[in-house]
């Protein structure tokens, strides 16, 4: 499938999903990513503040407070390039054209400074973890040369076997994949 046809499929898939679901898969994802090593080294951890349909971030910002972890955001920048800004409870923040809330200010934390980051997707592979974003290639642009853990987090619906996307020589893939395990409550 081409990669405009399988992202609006999966914005499909993604908005379908039912409250129950969502939040039992959720829940699960946010168990499995708090017991994972890659977590509990981190001292300095990226990700988005989530949209409706997406893996709900804000469960793990205020976890990782409460570990006493920096989080960062990512602000979007002209060329299509991002930096991540420092989040605490008192940023100031502004929605983009996207959609997404970034924040208003900040100084740019270094890449070499970040320990993990929390990769949005809207599918991955199990395979070999390539990822279909949403498009803008802000983040294969970022990762490309990032040289700490790339981590997602997939509800069931979001990973594939195998991509069932063209996987581009440009596509930066995932060093690790956590997916809502079987049997928690997938509204079957």
């Amino acid at each position: 499938m081409e990669k405009k046809a399988f992202r609006q499929h999966q914005i499909t898939q993604l908005s379908q999903l039912s409250e129950p679901t969502r939040q039992a898969q959720n829940a699960n994802l946010q168990q499995q990513l708090f017991a994972s090593s890659a977590w509990q080294q981190a001292q300095v951890v990226a990700m988005t503040i989530s949209s409706a349909i997406e893996v709900d971030t804000q469960p793990i910002i205020e976890a990782a407070w409460q570990a006493g972890k920096q989080v960062v955001i990512p602000k979007t920048l002209p060329h299509r390039q991002m930096a991540f800004m420092p989040y605490t409870a008192t940023s100031e923040l502004a929605r983009t054209k996207f959609g997404i809330l970034e924040p208003v200010n900040g100084t740019a934390v270094a890449k070499t400074a970040i320990d993990l980051i929390l990769v949005p997707g809207l599918g991955y592979s199990r395979d070999q973890h390539a990822r279909i974003g949403f498009g803008g290639g802000y983040y294969d642009r970022y990762l490309a040369d990032y040289p700490g853990v790339k981590l997602t987090l997939a509800f069931q619906v979001m990973a594939f076997d195998h991509a069932e996307w063209p996987v581009d020589a440009y596509d930066i893939l995932l060093d690790q994949l956590i997916v809502a395990e079987d049997g928690v409550n997938n509204g079957h």
